[in-house]
């Protein structure tokens, strides 16, 4: 038998909810550099500093997981920040993109099941159609159907995500959560930055005029997002089942899309909100029913 999961720490809990509110309100400052600046090089300016200070955690890994490992810097780096940039600077509005993003979640399941074989019972698949069918039910609202191509790479870098967290489980061990960061920055900021050299236009006269707030947004990325945010992460994941912490973070989008409309001014439609929660409901589904799955091992 099982035993009963244990209750929150209240530090822990306020951790929680701190999350899901950092990431929500990164999600618009991510827009209001982007627009600012350009995406290949809001990116870049990004992980530069996250390498900076995280540089000193840089240890090699294993030889034996160099492949996997390096297929998952790719993943996990550049593709996923490049592509999902690339498409919040073709959207007009944040908030359909902002669920597009919880697909990571369904897509790991989908490709852990093809990659590492594991088992996936009905209800988690259910959970994972369920999410697609949101996001792509959000596609034929007229707000989102001409930002069409927006969604499309913001579903892929998903995907991209997704698929990187599966190869980490791949890997096992031998590289610890601060060594993975600095390694995921020192692989995304100078890729990022040949990418903006070599496709984008206008980026010294952008820096120039960037408002401060467009500054500040790129720290509060590179700094609260993606290093307090995560370090609250992976000690909460080391102590509790994801699958327990999963729900909160669903807080995540319902923040942005609070944001969305009263700082940005996103017209929020009752067909994206429909979608919003299938989706929702999808990864929620996908949480719950790993949970039953671990109870009944």
């Amino acid at each position: 038998m099982t035993p009963s999961p244990r209750a929150f720490a209240p530090l822990d809990f306020l951790q929680l909810i701190s999350i899901a509110l950092i990431w929500g309100v990164n999600n618009i400052l991510a827009k209001i550099a982007i627009d600012a600046l350009t995406p290949m090089l809001t990116v870049s300016l990004r992980f530069a500093l996250v390498l900076t200070a995280l540089f000193m955690w840089i240890k090699a890994p294993p030889r034996s997981v160099w492949p996997t490992f390096a297929l998952m810097l790719l993943f996990v780096g550049p593709l996923h920040f490049g592509i999902q940039y690339v498409g919040l600077a073709l959207a007009d509005d944040i908030a359909p993109m902002v669920v597009a993003m919880q697909l990571w979640a369904p897509a790991s399941v989908a490709f852990a099941a093809i990659m590492l074989k594991e088992a996936v019972g009905p209800l988690r698949w259910a959970g994972v159609a369920l999410s697609f069918l949101g996001v792509a039910s959000m596609g034929f609202d007229p707000v989102v159907f001409e930002q069409g191509w927006a969604l499309v790479l913001v579903v892929i870098a998903a995907c991209c995500y997704g698929l990187g967290t599966v190869l980490v489980r791949r890997m096992g061990g031998g590289v610890d959560a601060w060594s993975m960061q600095a390694w995921i920055a020192l692989s995304t900021a100078p890729t990022m930055a040949l990418t903006s050299v070599m496709f984008e236009r206008g980026q010294l006269e952008a820096v120039v005029n960037a408002s401060w707030i467009a500054w500040f947004a790129i720290a509060f990325g590179a700094i609260v997002s993606s290093i307090v945010a995560n370090v609250f992460m992976f000690r909460l994941v080391q102590k509790y089942e994801v699958s327990r912490t999963t729900p909160y973070l669903l807080m995540t989008p319902v923040i942005s899309f609070a944001l969305a409309a009263i700082v940005l001014g996103d017209v929020i439609t009752p067909r994206i909100v429909l979608g919003a929660a299938m989706t929702m409901g999808g990864v929620a589904l996908v949480a719950l029913a790993e949970r039953r799955f671990k109870a009944v091992a």
